[in-house]
């Protein structure tokens, strides 16, 4: 399950935790971005529960969007800092989730991170 985040605030609460955060950027009117919506559900599902997973909406709240230039788009953050960002999707379920995985966990393994992704 995803945190839908609407403010300013609330993206910095969520960033100022301690365990890596999961950013999903989002246009409901972009089909592509509906399609990867169910990417990141399946993400959800199988990822470490630690993990916490947003979602912003770019249409509705485009300030919280910095340098995001099209959707989908998902960043990775940990102690505020971007250290992943994939833009676009392939358009297969399985093999967007395969690289999405692959490239979440490689960049975990850089930077000592335990989760299971």
């Amino acid at each position: 399950m995803s945190v839908e985040l609407t403010t300013r605030e609330e993206l910095e609460r969520a960033l100022s935790i301690e365990e890596p955060v999961i950013v999903e950027y989002y246009d409901p009117d972009v089909e592509e971005s509906r399609f990867f919506s169910e990417v990141m559900k399946e993400l959800s599902k199988v990822a470490d529960p630690r993990l916490l997973f947003c979602r912003v909406n770019v249409k509705q709240h485009e300030e919280l969007a910095d340098g995001i230039g099209s959707v989908p788009a998902v960043r990775v953050f940990y102690k505020k800092s971007v250290i992943f960002e994939q833009k676009g999707c392939f358009g297969d379920l399985r093999l967007d989730l395969m690289v999405l995985r692959r490239g979440i966990r490689a960049v975990f393994e850089k930077v000592n991170l335990r989760f299971r992704i």
